[in-house]
C-alpha cells in the first residue's frame, strides 16, 4: 500500500471511528431516557454532591424524588430503599446519611432505608448492593449513569436490575453522558465478578 492509500485509510478511520462513538452515545442515552422501573425489592439511589449546609443539589434532589415515588407509587414498587454515596472530602458530609434523613422527613420508615456511607463510586456501590442479595434492583440515578449503574449491579451479581431516571435535562449534562460513554466501556474490560 502507497503512502496515498495509508493518508486515504487514515482519514476514513478517522471519520468512522467519531460516527460509531457517537452512535454508542445514542444507545447510552436512549437507555437512560427509556429506562423502566420493574417490580423489586430495592431501590439504589445513587449518590451525587451535596452542599456545604448538607442539603441535596437539584440533581441529588431529583433521584430523591424518583426513589420517593418508587416506593410510595401503588403500595410500593421497591421494598427498601438503598441510599449510596460518600463522604465528601471537602466538607465532610455523609451524603447517604442526608439522602437518608430527607427520605424519612417524608415518610419513609427508618426500617426501609438502607445507608451505605462508602459507595464512593459505582461499581463500590454495585458490590455493596451484591452483598445484600436483593431479589430485583432499581437504580435509580441521572439518565446518563442509568446504563452504567446498571451494567454494574448485574455484573457484581445481582439479578433482576432495572432503572429509573428523572425527567429532568441539563446542558451540562451532554458532558457526563460523554463521560459515561467512555466509562462503561472502561468498566467491561477491568471490573470483574466478585469470587
Amino acid at each position: 500500500m502507497g503512502r496515498r492509500g495509508w493518508v486515504v485509510n487514515g482519514l476514513t478511520f478517522g471519520a468512522v471511528l467519531p460516527g460509531l462513538f457517537l452512535l454508542w452515545m445514542g444507545f447510552v442515552a436512549f437507555r437512560g431516557v427509556s429506562a423502566v422501573p420493574e417490580r423489586s425489592e430495592m431501590a439504589v439511589i445513587f449518590g451525587t454532591a451535596v452542599t456545604a449546609k448538607g442539603q441535596p443539589r437539584p440533581a441529588l434532589r431529583e433521584r430523591l424524588e424518583e426513589g420517593l415515588r418508587l416506593w410510595l407509587w401503588r403500595g410500593g414498587l421497591v421494598r427498601t430503599v438503598m441510599v449510596s454515596g460518600a463522604i465528601e472530602s471537602g466538607n465532610r458530609r455523609d451524603e447517604a446519611r442526608i439522602m437518608a434523613d430527607w427520605l424519612m422527613v417524608r415518610g419513609v420508615p427508618e426500617a426501609a432505608i438502607i445507608v451505605d456511607s462508602h459507595g464512593n463510586n459505582t461499581w463500590l456501590t454495585a458490590l455493596h448492593v451484591a452483598r445484600l442479595h436483593p431479589q430485583g434492583a432499581v437504580v435509580v440515578t441521572q439518565w446518563f449513569h442509568v446504563l452504567r449503574a446498571e451494567w454494574a449491579l448485574e455484573r457484581a451479581g445481582v439479578s433482576l436490575v432495572s432503572g429509573e431516571a428523572p425527567s429532568r435535562f441539563r446542558l451540562a449534562e451532554l458532558w457526563y453522558l460523554f463521560r459515561d460513554s467512555v466509562a462503561l466501556p472502561v468498566y467491561v474490560l477491568t471490573k470483574a465478578p466478585p469470587g
